[in-house]
């Protein structure tokens, strides 16, 4: 609507000047020395927006003129980059489907006229590292990325740390990464690496100092820092255990997480071990009743009763107050069956295991049970119960006769003969 509203202005404007210049042409004079120029008026105005114009065009084309070289340069640049752009698409789709040595000669091919190098380099760099040879020329790309204009030296460093991890060189990785932590101490990718180069160095004290940031940063995903959490500790246990300090140990309790202490039942018992050891078997003993009282678990009940320390007659007491909920429980009355042969109970311990045994034959059982009938001089039963045991930790079937019957004939074959040399 505007563009017509002004042609139709410009229009009547154009006839108002062409009937006002007819009526009234005008006239113009120009003389300089002995030249003198006359003309109409009309002609004059025509002939000054003629010049106009032309003056225009000619300064427009000097200027493009001027401007083709740079233009003409920059078309070129960005043809060569999007041709860098498309090896570079290439050259991943090649990365992503292990053509390991295609990707980098197509990533290197487009670096030169790239407006990121640094990309192309340092994926070329992966592609060698997968190839697992000619780790020189892995470097040299790495070397490459560095000097490019658009370099990070944060993630360069990083890869390379990396490549040395997953080459075994954790020692030199670990320098690199330690360094990267001290300028970014909270950068979730320094974080991540160094864990892995504390773990792969067994360097477990700095790990376990670093882990609180890892967890706080989300550095590893949470299953991954649960096992390295586990790993850590468990292999700190060990060093504390083995140095024999019980303020040691009990300090690094304090330091565990939760969620080791209370979830990891293997840690739990390698704990109460390690108490038992620096004759601490009273808190050993508490640890375990009060874990057992809190949630049942048939590992902490044979970890109870593998403690092989203490108050024997209070610990089967306790044991067998555990009867009333879990009296079906094969593993609790194999504990109440090791606890009964501390106790010098042999009636009660040999019920207790023939009774596991015949709720679910175990190795453990039928080794308890063998170890019972030797020292009441039972020797036959006693080999058929070892024989018993070998065969199901080995996984192989049971026969149909003596101690290799199912479990119920078993006992009931056990317990026949075992009057016979009372009798003789």
């Amino acid at each position: 609507m505007r563009l017509l509203a002004s042609i139709i202005v410009t229009l009547f404007f154009s006839v108002w000047v062409a009937l006002s210049l007819r009526e009234e042409p005008g006239y113009a004079m120009f003389s300089m020395g002995q030249w003198t120029i006359e003309t109409s008026l009309t002609f004059f105005v025509i002939f000054l927006v003629l010049a106009f114009f032309a003056f225009y065009a000619a300064v427009r084309l000097t200027v493009r003129l001027w401007r083709t070289p740079g233009q003409t340069l920059e078309a070129h640049q960005r043809r060569l980059h999007k041709k860098a752009r498309r090896l570079f698409d290439l050259g991943l789709r090649q990365l992503s489907a292990g053509q390991w040595a295609a990707a980098e000669k197509t990533l290197l091919k487009g670096a030169e006229y790239s407006s990121t190098p640094t990309l192309h380099y340092l994926n070329a760099a992966r592609a060698v590292h997968h190839l697992n040879e000619f780790k020189w020329r892995r470097d040299l790309h790495l070397r490459r990325a560095e000097d490019a204009p658009d370099a990070d030296k944060l993630t360069l460093q990083l890869t390379h740390a990396q490549f040395l991890l997953e080459d075994g060189d954790a020692e030199q990785a670990r320098v690199i990464l330690e360094s990267l932590h001290n300028l970014n101490p909270r950068h979730p990718g320094v974080l991540q690496w160094l864990a892995r180069a504390y773990q792969q160095q067994k360097a477990w004290e700095p790990l376990q100092k670093l882990l609180p940031e890892v967890q706080k940063q989300k550095a590893v995903s949470s299953e991954d820092l649960a096992e390295l959490q586990a790993q850590t500790f468990r292999a700190l246990l060990e060093i504390a255990a083995a140095g024999g300090s019980l303020d040691k140990l009990r300090a690094l309790w304090k330091q565990t997480p939760a969620t080791l202490r209370e979830g990891d039942e293997e840690f739990l018992i390698a704990y109460a071990t390690a108490l038992c050891d620096g004759q601490a078997i009273e808190d050993a003993e508490t640890l375990l009743r009060e874990a057992i009282n809190r949630r049942w678990s048939v590992k902490l009940v044979v970890g109870y009763g593998m403690l092989g320390r203490g108050n024997a007659t209070a610990q089967l007491a306790t044991a067998e107050g555990w009867l009333a909920q879990h009296g079906d429980d094969a593993y609790l009355l194999l504990t109440l069956g090791r606890l009964a042969k501390r106790c010098q109970q042999d009636a009660k311990a040999r019920n207790y295991l023939e009774r596991s045994i015949q709720i679910m034959p175990t190795p453990d059982a039928y080794q308890e049970l063998g170890e019972l009938l030797e020292s009441l001089h039972e020797l036959t039963y006693a080999g058929q119960c070892f024989h018993a045991g070998l065969r199901l930790l080995v996984g192989k079937p049971q026969e149909q006769s003596g101690a290799m019957l199912p479990a119920v004939e078993t006992a009931q074959q056990l317990e026949g003969p075992a009057q016979a040399p009372a009798a003789a």
